[in-house]
């Protein structure tokens, strides 16, 4: 077996889809895992301050981030996660839903997500920087094209509280009652997941 295929197959054991994007002389690993409510990786609170921080990664996602970053050293490599739990930080310039895209784990959809043929818009990614050239996966751009599993449906669209969300595209970013960045302007985090809640694929 190749290092490579190692890997791969040690990330596919860990996490519920993988993709692969070229980076620099290295390459991004996009790492999805479901959402749910035994696995919430939508906790952004800490347990006493009520502070924001990235509970549910911290819990659910990054003891499997650092066992595959330990077997990728074994393999005589280096790896190194993007951000905070492999969520990219503020003032970063890497869009992991774009990336998502790219690397062929799903489709943009009407809600402004990420769209999985199975696990619909509940994955959650993270991205791991890996001293390897590793094969990329998926279409290699950011296709905007109507995505077929949102055909006549707007399901979404109707479901959005504050009436910000266009097909594939929401307007007043900072105003969705799910945003991080509206948690910066009031100091809480509204757990809005109404236009996931509505959509019917992955339930």
């Amino acid at each position: 077996m190749t290092v490579e295929k190692a890997i791969i197959g040690k990330a596919q054991n860990l996490f519920d889809v993988v993709g692969v994007a070229s980076h620099g002389e290295g390459s991004l690993l996009i790492l999805g895992l479901v959402t749910t409510p035994q696995r919430d990786l939508d906790d952004f609170f800490g347990e006493e301050s009520g502070s924001f921080r990235l509970r549910g990664f911290e819990r659910h996602a990054q003891p499997r981030l650092e066992a595959l970053i330990q077997f990728i050293q074994e393999q005589g490599l280096t790896a190194e996660l993007w951000g905070r739990c492999g969520y990219p930080l503020r003032g970063e310039e890497l869009n992991l839903k774009q990336q998502a895209v790219v690397t062929g784990l799903g489709n943009w959809g009407k809600n402004s997500l990420v769209l999985h043929p199975r696990f619909g818009p509940w994955l959650r990614f993270m991205a791991m920087k890996v001293e390897a050239l590793l094969t990329p996966t998926g279409p290699g751009n950011d296709s905007h094209e109507e995505n077929p599993l949102c055909e006549g449906c707007t399901a979404c669209i109707d479901a959005c509280p504050v009436g910000i969300l266009e097909p594939y595209f929401l307007r007043e970013r900072d105003k969705c009652q799910a945003s991080i960045s509206l948690f910066s302007q009031l100091g809480k985090l509204v757990a809005c997941d109404c236009c996931l809640v509505a959509c019917p694929i992955g339930r």
